[in-house]
């Protein structure tokens, strides 16, 4: 796997909206959060998604979106 590879975010309304009110919570941005997210999370999960989406034909984006809104969702019931 490409270690640099870039990763295309298109975050639907409502996960905006988890993903400001997190920050918020967090005291910091949208866009460290979304950092985090990639950097710990979905760099490491990258080869799994492109397999499931050669294996579905869902495309790889679809994928990578669903599985942050995923994360997000994971991070903000734990910090509950």
């Amino acid at each position: 796997m490409e270690e640099n590879k870039e990763l295309q975010l298109n975050l639907s309304e409502e996960t905006i909206k988890m993903l400001e009110e997190y920050a918020t919570l967090k005291g910091t941005t949208p866009e460290d959060v979304a950092e985090y997210i990639i950097y710990e999370f979905l760099r490491n999960q990258l080869h799994v998604i492109e397999r499931r989406s050669e294996e579905t034909g869902v495309p790889v984006e679809e994928l990578v979106n669903m599985q942050f809104c995923k994360i997000l969702t994971y991070l903000k019931e734990k910090q509950a």
